[in-house]
């Protein structure tokens, strides 16, 4: 080592792999953000307050049937019972998992593109982001970082209300893959709803603007998509040329919205009149009430929301730093990189 000093002789450094990179780099950054956002006690308290309302949104639910779960039509008429049959205990049970949902879906739209609309452009304004550009740290694995160190919060508090929704097993009505099958959806949910604010944010220098421009875009897909399906089913219907109102299918398959109405649906198909009814409109089916459609546009809206989200934050690296772009073997080098001259006598003439 001492003789390697003196001559300036230095072993190679092994440059790292990409996966190896990425993995690195998403961990550094996922590791100092979510320090920073779970400091102190306003994490835990905001946690604690939004699980004592769904607590008491689910109560509430409970209570409004309570009392129609233990009365029963007999002869004698509308008599109360000790106990609910088990029908009415399932109607419970059913209730409490779509007002979990519902809100959970509300939580998602509302926090995901406000939690990641800052990511960028507070780097940005802090004049921080040049800085963590001339790291080592990966492009990729920064993005991806504080994706997923934005949404930590949000996936922290689908998770906790878990204890909340087993209780639907208490009652009955719901099936385990129900469950599974709804926390899927929030999570894919969460992702491409999420990666829309990271676009903004890295799109856009100011946090507020940013912000602004995702809840439109977050708007738009909920009830503008909803509303410009509906005008063009009742205009097909109106037009006496087709058999069954037709509108394009995957102009809601980002629509969280109506994820959630054939999730109602595959997991409570005795409501085939409310949800499987709107469900076989969109996606162009008979209603049967006796096998009402499962699966049907949910998995179709996860799929899309997935790949929203590894669109977007494949495009926000680029956004962020185009200098860095990916380049192809025998492209001209970057700015900064050395190109090797031949010497003299070198590379000149015909071989040999």
């Amino acid at each position: 080592m001492t003789a390697e000093i003196a001559t300036g002789d230095w072993p190679p450094v092994e440059e790292p792999g990409l996966l190896r990179s990425f993995t690195a780099s998403a961990a550094a950054v996922l590791n100092k953000e979510t320090r920073w956002r779970m400091r102190g006690r306003r994490a835990f308290v905001v946690v604690t307050f939004y699980i004592a309302v769904l607590a008491l949104i689910v109560f509430a639910a409970y209570q409004l049937l309570y009392d129609r779960a233990h009365m029963e039509w007999t002869e004698e008429g509308l008599v109360r019972q000790d106990f609910a049959s088990g029908a009415m205990a399932a109607v419970i049970g059913q209730a409490i998992f779509t007002a979990i949902l519902v809100v959970q879906m509300s939580l998602t739209m509302l926090l995901a593109p406000a939690l990641t609309s800052g990511a960028v452009s507070m780097e940005r304004e802090k004049q921080t982001l040049e800085l963590l550009i001339t790291t080592p740290v990966s492009n990729l694995g920064l993005i991806v970082g504080k994706l997923v160190a934005s949404l930590a919060y949000l996936f922290l508090l689908i998770l906790a209300s878990i204890p909340l929704m087993s209780l639907v097993f208490v009652f009955g009505g719901i099936a385990p893959e129900d469950v599974v099958r709804a926390y899927v959806l929030l999570f894919a949910a969460a992702f491409g709803l999420g990666s829309i604010g990271l676009f903004m944010s890295a799109l856009l220098k100011r946090t507020q603007l940013a912000t602004a421009l995702a809840f439109i875009v977050v708007l738009m897909l909920a009830a503008g998509s909803l509303a410009l399906h509906t005008y063009m089913l009742a205009s097909s219907a109106a037009d006496g040329r087709a058999v069954r109102p037709q509108a394009p299918e995957a102009l809601l398959w980002l629509n969280p919205v109506v994820a959630v109405i054939d999730m109602g649906c595959t997991a409570i198909p005795d409501s085939y009149n409310v949800t499987c009814g709107y469900i076989t409109g969109v996606t162009n089916q008979e209603l049967d009430p006796v096998n009402p459609p499962r699966d049907a546009f949910w998995p179709r809206a996860a799929t899309a929301f997935l790949l929203l989200g590894v669109g977007l934050t494949l495009a926000t690296t680029q956004l962020i730093a185009p200098s860095r772009r990916i380049r192809v073997r025998g492209s001209a080098p970057a700015a900064g990189e050395q190109q090797v001259e031949p010497k003299d006598g070198e590379g000149i003439g015909p071989a040999g």
